[in-house]
């Protein structure tokens, strides 16, 4: 998703770019630029995303005649991570704006310009690569000396809003993300020839100010040689950098693994004794996103359970819980699926308030598999409603009675249904 955007942005970077640049009133040539940029994005972290920028702009232009309007497109191939990471949350579209920062470098001033653009609803496929188109037209400029402009695309700030099928939010909502341009570039997007004309051949006073006076016997000598001495010196570092380490770095390794955590707060019922048990607790999920499978650390706070056996007598119980391993799972098509091995503990069981059993060994003798599902549709990052059905094992080490004790609650059919919502962090 955030891939999908940041494509979409970029190509608003191009169209901005072409704005500033403002071609000119003769022939137009096709010009096209390929850039990586570096974006942060939630879920998947920061992606390396290249966005071919294209558009006609014209060649040459006049002093003082406004240049054309033309348009620019800009095409941006989004990963296959980016989109796994949109599917993870239910995002069945993706739209926004974004700004692009361009730079018009001209012989009367250099100038920084951002310009706004829309991103279209786009549709995200169930899996693998897909393209985002942008497209925006570039205002008219008019230039006042005779030289060169080039223009340079900059920066990229998207704002994001992926979206569900029916139109609702996903648990991203609206998001920014400011893609940097990977350094070591050429980012010229096109140089303009501004032919002068009686506007600025007649105006001698540049020649007659700068050369005579002040520029050439005294200053133009030592200022043209520091720069010349300067620049290669610059050069070669930027270009060393970015090709060997940013590019790489980002998009050969995607994170695979996004961490979770959630508060559970939910109830169970024991079938046998028709009574509920109030749950709470928290689990940490690690989630594949390439493959949806999860890995989970569940706790469960200590409960109490309270009963009427044969609708008089009364019986309560303390209740604990042990987790056997790794809670995992699947959460594949928008559906959560887990599997848990939980062993049932009763450290004391009362009837009439008097304990029928205070061994700190009493549980089942075997953990149960719980396993829950959820509804369609589920949102990692806002969490949701799981449920399920588990069976539990007869219990052992519950003291004399555990004859007695064990048949109250053993069996099949018993329910559990929890919600699961964000930690804050």
């Amino acid at each position: 998703m955030v891939a999908a955007a940041a494509s979409a942005t970029v190509a608003t970077g191009a169209a901005l770019t072409a704005v500033l640049a403002g071609a000119g009133t003769s022939a137009a040539d096709p010009v096209s630029l390929t850039l990586n940029y570096s974006c942060p994005f939630p879920l998947i972290g920061t992606q390396t995303l290249q966005i071919v920028i294209s558009a006609d702009i014209p060649t040459t232009v006049n002093v003082g005649e406004p240049t054309p309007a033309f348009t620019v497109t800009a095409v941006a191939t989004v990963p296959p991570t980016a989109t796994q990471g949109l599917t993870l949350v239910g995002a069945a579209t993706v739209e926004g704006s974004a700004q692009a920062s361009s730079t018009v470098t001209a012989p009367e001033a250099t100038i920084p310009v951002t310009v706004p653009a829309t991103i279209p609803v786009t549709p995200v496929p169930a899996s693998g690569s897909f393209d985002t188109v942008a497209t925006g037209d570039a205002p008219s400029l008019t230039f006042t000396q005779a030289g060169q402009a080039t223009i340079t695309v900059g920066d990229i700030l998207l704002t994001l809003h992926p979206k569900r099928a029916d139109g609702t939010d996903t648990g991203l909502g609206v998001f920014d993300s400011q893609c940097t341009q990977v350094a070591g570039q050429n980012n010229t997007l096109a140089t303009i020839t501004i032919n002068g004309g009686t506007t600025t051949e007649p105006t001698t006073t540049e020649p007659t100010t700068t050369e005579p006076t002040t520029t050439e016997p005294t200053t133009t000598e030592p200022t043209t040689t520091e720069p010349t001495t300067t620049e290669p010196t610059t050069t070669e570092p930027t270009t060393t950098e970015p090709s060997t380490t940013e590019p790489t770095t980002t998009t050969s390794n995607p994170p695979t693994g996004i961490d979770y955590s959630y508060a559970l707060e939910g109830d169970s019922v024991v079938k046998k004794l028709n009574a509920t048990v109030p749950l709470s607790g928290g689990i940490d999920a690690n989630l594949d996103l390439a493959t949806g499978n999860f890995t989970a650390d569940l706790s469960l706070e200590p409960s109490k359970l309270k009963a009427t056996l044969f609708h008089f007598i009364p019986i309560t119980a303390k209740v604990a819980f042990e987790q056997e391993g790794k809670t995992t799972g699947t959460l594949a098509g928008g559906v959560l699926n887990s599997t848990s091995h939980t062993t049932i503990k009763l450290p004391s069981v009362k009837v009439f308030g008097f304990p029928i059993s205070k061994s700190p060994k009493c549980q089942s003798s075997e953990p149960s598999e719980i396993n829950l599902t959820s509804g369609p549709g589920f949102d990692p990052l806002a969490g949701g409603d799981l449920s399920g059905t588990y069976e539990i094992a007869p219990l052992e080490n519950c003291g004399p009675l555990t004859g007695l004790i064990s048949p109250l609650a053993t069996g099949p059919g018993n329910t559990i249904d929890v919600t699961l919502s964000p930690k804050e962090s």
